[in-house]
């Protein structure tokens, strides 16, 4: 067991739609727990399952430093889905089940801490693309805005369901002639496991409840589709990249700031995807042609956003090779993390 009598402890958590990391560190940025769980969207019915799996992330990285919870002096957690005065009242009610003092506690939405991931606080727009969708931005004046986000049946275009909604559209048009022939057909079917197209409909409608985040996966295969030529995939993953710009322009028009030299950067899984991150690239400075936009923020690196509202908090003036750092750290750890 390690001395813990000097340094100060932090933990930071993404929480996110299909799944919760959180990262131990301390203010000299050693890495000390990394640990994935869960989903803890506030959204979720199910409050003991969010606090359930927000336990088991928070003890998980604990006990690989032998810490306790007095042991730890600030916890930032990087939330998604808290669009309201009730979203953020679950999560305190969380945060009190789960025993955990209110003064070493910051909660934010999960676009504020891709913001800081993205810019490191400067002017600037984060579009977060991954299970859901939303731009969220600061100028110089420290004004927020935000666009996008509204959740998988009015919007969230651009994210990974509303790809997988716009494949399974686009597949059943093909199916009926009502539109063109799309090889997302037989790869929805291989998918679900059936032998007709139809038999999505039992699939999809009949459940007690849609789980949207099965959904979402078909992104990965419309991509696949669509690096292989198809031109209905080609067409979806394309609008998805102009979308997601769009939310950014969207979000900088808001802020006066769409002239302005600023940056912007993409964070999440959809932005895996070689033809939304150009899409998007190419979009963003047709709109915006003073801004800066950065390579995409995927996987492990979401946790960047809570790591720097930490760091800002306890007052160090962060760095992009600070984060850098962090970046190698946490990519270590989540590599040892999956071979253990």
């Amino acid at each position: 067991m390690l001395d813990v009598g000097a340094l100060m402890y932090i933990m930071a958590f993404d929480i996110g739609k299909t799944k919760t990391l959180g990262v131990l560190f301390d203010e000299e940025l050693n890495i000390y727990g990394y640990a994935v769980g869960g989903p803890a969207d506030v959204l979720f019915d199910d409050k003991s399952m969010i606090v359930r799996n927000l336990r088991y992330v928070l003890n998980a990285c604990l006990v690989q430093i032998g810490l306790s919870l007095k042991d730890v002096d600030l916890l930032v957690f990087s939330w998604a889905s808290l669009d309201s005065e009730k979203d953020y009242g679950i999560a305190w009610s969380c945060i009190e089940e789960l025993g955990l003092p209110r003064d070493k506690v910051v909660i934010e939405h999960d676009a504020v801490a891709a913001y800081y991931a993205v810019t490191l606080g400067e002017p600037g727009v984060a579009v977060i693309a991954g299970t859901g969708a939303i731009a969220f931005g600061m100028n110089e004046h420290g004004e927020r805005a935000r666009s996008s986000g509204w959740g998988w049946m009015i919007g969230d275009e651009g994210s990974a369901s509303w790809i997988g909604l716009q494949a399974l559209n686009m597949a059943s048009r093909a199916y009926d002639g009502r539109g063109p022939w799309t090889s997302l057909v037989e790869r929805i079917k291989e998918f679900y496991g059936v032998d007709d197209l139809l038999e999505v409909i039992d699939r999809v409608h009949r459940r007690k409840s849609l789980d949207i985040s099965d959904i979402a996966e078909i992104a990965e295969i419309v991509n696949e589709e669509a690096m292989k030529g198809d031109d209905v995939a080609k067409q979806i993953m394309t609008r998805a990249g102009e979308e997601l710009a769009l939310s950014a322009y969207a979000v900088a028009k808001k802020l006066n700031m769409e002239n302005n030299d600023i940056i912007v950067g993409g964070v999440g899984s959809v932005f895996k995807s070689h033809i939304v991150s150009s899409v998007f690239k190419s979009k963003v400075i047709e709109m915006m042609p003073k801004a800066r936009v950065r390579e995409p923020i995927v996987g492990h690196q979401a946790i960047i956003g809570a790591i720097v509202i930490a760091l800002r908090r306890i007052g160090l003036s962060i760095t992009q090779d600070m984060v850098n750092r962090v970046i190698d750290k946490v990519r270590r750890f989540e590599e040892f993390y999956m071979r253990s």
